[in-house]
């Protein structure tokens, strides 16, 4: 008899044991729980942090929210990114232009939530999830990119404006000086973003919550684009008629060299068609915004808007 009760309650233990395993919370390796303490007793209060990968209490009547502890992108591409929409900034009005050309910016941002729960409920994950992040049920994937749309996309938006209005739309367009613009994006971008949250929540992607620095959020500058598909055709033609009237000055003055040995040079009509050759490559380089170039058979360019 004591064999056979000995052996029930043997199995009775197992069964409770297998019960309490099972009920048992298991982090996801790439998110972090914020462990909610819920009822009469206990009101609704913060309880702990749950690290990824680990095993902690069962919820019960309590709440979990899971929130990602691995790098995360805002993506601005024209295909396959997380918004097929460009940042569109009206750049550094031209010499004698009332406005600046018009652009299209195309970044990448790279940031990590700070999932640091050092300091308890004053931590700042605590505080990024009670101040923003339970308002957009950022611990879904739908209100996670809810949560970027109303606080990282505004601020990347607003710094990079802030830049490009103080650049030229050229040397953007062509990239000659977008490492240093980059730059300036993400400085300015790390102090909106702290101005539009409210605190260091969102850390780069080699933040390390085990000693809880937190490097600024990366932005890369992937490309910039004119806005209006016309002016870049503008641009090419420029370019093209610039060419175009370099050779034909270079052309007449080896004709002017030759005709050197004529007493009567200014007489000489190589001498009048580089005059006239010169006055229209100044033409071509002072003509901005959307020009039309127009090569006449006879070799004459002229301008139009």
């Amino acid at each position: 008899m004591n064999r056979v009760r000995s052996i029930i309650l043997g199995a009775v233990a197992l069964t409770v044991l297998a019960s309490a395993t099972a009920c048992a919370e298991i982090a996801p390796p790439d998110k972090v729980g914020l462990f909610y303490l819920e009822g009469q007793s206990d009101g609704y209060k913060f309880g702990h942090c749950i690290d990824p990968g680990t095993s902690d209490d069962w919820v019960a009547n309590n709440s979990v929210a899971w929130v990602p502890s691995s790098v995360r992108t805002w993506n601005i591409a024209k295909e396959g990114g997380d918004s097929k929409t460009p940042i569109t900034v009206n750049t550094k009005p031209e010499e004698s232009q009332p406005s600046g050309v018009q652009v299209n910016v195309w970044t990448l941002t790279n940031l990590a939530l700070n999932t640091s729960c050092e300091g308890g409920k004053d931590s700042p994950l605590v505080q990024w999830w009670e101040k923003i992040g339970r308002r957009y049920k950022a611990d879904t994937d739908a209100g996670w990119v809810t949560m970027l749309q109303n606080t990282v996309v505004p601020a990347l938006e607003t710094a990079t404006r802030n830049v490009a209005r103080a650049e030229a739309a050229d040397p953007l367009v062509a990239g000659v000086n977008n490492p240093e613009v980059q730059t300036k994006i993400a400085a300015e971008f790390a102090k909106e973003l702290k101005r539009v949250v409210g605190g260091d929540y969102f850390c780069g992607p080699t933040f390390n919550r085990a000693d809880g620095k937190c490097p600024p959020v990366e932005v890369i500058l992937k490309d910039v684009d004119y806005t209006d598909a016309g002016i870049q055709d503008a641009r090419n033609q420029k370019v093209k008629a610039l060419e175009l009237a370099a050779a034909l000055v270079a052309e007449a003055e080896g004709k002017v060299r030759a005709a050197q040995a004529s007493a009567d040079l200014y007489k000489s009509p190589a001498w009048l068609e580089l005059e006239k050759l010169k006055v229209q490559l100044e033409m071509v380089k002072a003509c901005t915004g959307n020009c039309t170039f127009v090569v006449s058979p006879g070799g004459v360019i002229t301008a139009t808007k």
